[in-house]
C-alpha cells in the first residue's frame, strides 16, 4: 500500500504540497522511501545527511565532495561600489581642452590669412590652362638698376600664382642687372602697374622677385596682373615708378621705342681754376636716375663730370662738393645728391675724375656749376647746355 507524502518536509520542516517531488527549501526527494529514510534520519541525528543540489539545467549535480561539508552561513553580498571615475573625466577634460586650442589656433590662421589678403591654393586645380607669349626684350633704368623686360605671358590663369584670377591674367617676366656699386632695394607692387586701353590702371596680383640686387648681380622675376583674356597683349603697357616718382610708360609691343627714357649726354670742356686747383667740366648727362634712386615726380637728375689737376706744391683739400658746388638752371638752384669726387688732391696728382649729381627740373637745358667761394677763395663758374 503506498504511502502518502507527508504535509511536512521531514529534512526542514518546511510545508509541502501533494504530488511534490523533492523539496524547495533543502533538496530532499520527497519519494515515500526518501522521506522515510529523511524521517528516521530526523529520529536518529547522529546520521550525517547530505542534500541534493541541482545545477542550472535541473539535473542533479555530483560536483560536490562525498565528504559532509560544515554548514557555511550564506554570504551577504557586497555592496556595489561604482568603479573610478576620476581619471576617465580627466582624460575627456584634456580632450576638450585640446580640441578648443586647435579650434582656436585654426580660427585665428583664417583670420590672419584673411587680413594679410592670402590666398591658399591655386585657381584651377594644379592644370596650367594655355600660355600665349609675347617676346619684347625691352629695356630701361630704374634706380639705377637696368631692367630687361623680356616677354608678356597671357592665360586664363596661373597656376603657380596663389593669387590668380580665372579669366584672365598677364605675367612680365623682367631681367634685372646692377652696373652700381651699391646694392639697390624696390618693390614691385609700389612701382609697378599695367595701363589697360581704357586708361585704367591695375596694379600687380602676386610678385616673385627678390627685394633687391647687389652689384654687378643679374636675376629674374616676375610680376602678374589680373587682365580679362579678351585684352591682347599689344594694347597694354607697363608703367614703372611710384607716385611720387618720374614715371616710364612702356607699350608691351616689340621693338618699342624707349630712347625718350634713356640718358642723355653731352661732352663739354669747361675750365675753372679754384683755390689753386685746375677744375674741367668733361660731360654732363641727363637721367632720370642715379644708382639707388629714381628722380622724384618732374624732376631729372644732372650728372656732371669733373677733371682735377693740382699743380700745386702742397696738397690741396676743397672739401666735400656737397658744401661748395652748386648747379643753377632758370630759378632753381641744386645742392648736390651723390659724388663721387676726392676731398683732396695729392701735391702734383692730375687727371683725377670725378662725379656730381644734382636733382633739377625736367625740360630745363641750360645750366651753370657754381663753385662757391671759400678761404678767402673766388667763386668760380662755367656754363653748360644739354640738346
Amino acid at each position: 500500500m503506498a504511502q502518502a507524502i507527508p504535509p511536512f518536509c521531514p529534512q526542514c520542516g518546511k510545508p509541502t504540497v501533494a504530488g511534490q517531488h523533492f523539496c524547495a527549501n533543502c533538496g530532499l526527494v520527497m519519494s515515500p522511501k526518501a522521506t522515510a529514510t529523511a524521517a528516521s534520519t530526523l529520529d536518529n541525528p547522529d546520521i550525517p545527511t547530505q542534500p541534493i543540489h541541482y545545477d542550472m539545467e535541473g539535473q542533479p549535480s555530483h560536483t560536490q565532495p562525498a565528504q559532509l561539508q560544515p554548514t557555511m552561513k550564506p554570504t551577504s553580498p557586497q555592496p556595489f561600489s561604482a568603479p573610478p571615475t576620476t581619471r576617465r573625466r580627466g582624460r575627456i577634460g584634456l580632450f576638450l581642452a585640446l580640441l578648443v586650442l586647435l579650434l582656436v589656433i585654426g580660427l585665428g590662421s583664417y583670420i590672419a590669412i584673411g587680413v594679410l589678403g592670402i590666398h591658399l591654393g591655386s585657381a584651377n586645380g594644379g592644370t596650367q590652362p594655355p600660355i600665349t607669349t609675347t617676346q619684347l626684350n625691352t629695356t630701361v633704368s630704374y634706380a639705377g638698376v637696368n631692367l630687361t623686360i623680356q616677354n608678356a605671358q597671357q592665360a586664363d590663369s596661373f597656376v603657380n600664382d596663389p593669387n590668380s584670377a580665372t579669366d584672365g591674367m598677364v605675367r612680365l617676366t623682367i631681367q634685372e642687372q646692377n652696373p652700381s656699386a651699391i646694392t639697390v632695394s624696390w618693390l614691385y607692387s609700389d612701382i609697378a602697374r599695367l595701363i589697360l586701353p581704357n586708361k585704367n590702371v591695375v596694379a600687380p596680383a602676386f610678385v616673385k622677385a627678390k627685394v633687391g640686387i647687389v652689384p654687378a648681380a643679374m636675376q629674374t622675376s616676375f610680376v602678374d596682373f589680373a587682365v580679362p583674356r579678351s585684352m591682347k597683349i599689344n594694347q597694354l603697357a607697363v608703367r614703372l615708378g611710384a607716385a611720387n616718382e618720374a614715371q616710364m610708360t612702356i607699350p608691351l609691343t616689340a621693338h618699342t621705342d624707349v630712347s625718350r627714357y634713356a640718358p642723355k649726354s653731352v661732352k663739354l670742356h669747361g675750365p675753372m681754376l679754384y683755390l689753386g686747383l685746375n677744375y674741367t667740366l668733361t660731360n654732363a648727362t641727363s637721367q632720370l636716375s642715379i644708382a639707388g634712386l629714381q628722380a622724384s615726380k618732374g624732376n631729372v637728375y644732372i650728372v656732371i663730370t669733373l677733371q682735377v689737376d693740382n699743380t700745386l706744391s702742397q696738397l690741396a683739400i676743397p672739401g666735400s662738393p656737397y658744401d661748395y658746388m652748386r648747379l643753377k638752371t632758370g630759378t632753381t638752384t641744386a645742392t648736390a645728391k651723390d659724388t663721387t669726387l676726392p676731398v683732396s688732391f695729392d701735391t702734383g696728382e692730375t687727371g683725377k675724375t670725378g662725379t656730381v649729381s644734382f636733382l633739377v627740373p625736367q625740360n630745363s637745358n641750360a645750366f651753370t656749376l657754381l663753385l662757391l667761394p671759400q678761404s678767402g677763395a673766388n667763386q668760380a663758374s662755367t656754363d653748360f647746355q644739354l640738346p
